[in-house]
């Protein structure tokens, strides 16, 4: 488990802006799904991260308060990430790793969500198939998570 979360809320919350350019410009994406939002195309993976952050980061951090004991009010996305780092030390000190963790999970969840709706980061390929990058002899044989 993390130590400091601060850098990886940090990240995700510079690069939660970015979604909202990319909704309307990225609207057809390279395997050609749309979805429609107000009557006009976008693209779903960023929909549907704008969609899941909006309701998962603020639900965990209640969450989190929770268990703290500490009170909740809600607040948006991105005063939620500020306070992630405050309340996974919290949980962490008052002997409480597995909520800790949750926090951790989430945070990174999140950021591979992000990433992945921005095209920064690309699907996970499982160990024995042929490596898209390297030509026809090369296979995976190992993988390691992206950040």
């Amino acid at each position: 488990m993390s130590d400091d979360l601060g850098p990886a809320c940090a990240e995700l919350a510079a690069l939660i802006p970015a979604l909202i350019p990319a909704l309307s410009r990225d609207s057809i994406p390279p395997d050609r799904r749309t979805a429609l939002s107000a009557g006009s195309a976008v693209n779903p993976d960023v929909l549907h991260a704008m969609t899941v952050l909006a309701a998962e980061i603020p639900a965990v951090c209640a969450a989190a308060c929770e268990v703290a004991g500490e009170p909740w009010q809600h607040h948006p996305s991105a005063i939620c990430l500020c306070a992630i780092p405050r309340l996974h030390h919290r949980l962490t000190a008052l002997g409480m790793p597995a909520a800790a963790s949750d926090l951790e999970t989430g945070v990174h969840h999140w950021t591979r969500l992000v990433k992945r709706a921005l095209g920064l980061r690309t699907a996970d390929l499982p160990a024995g198939r042929d490596c898209p990058s390297a030509g026809d002899a090369a296979q995976i044989v190992a993988a390691s998570p992206q950040a």
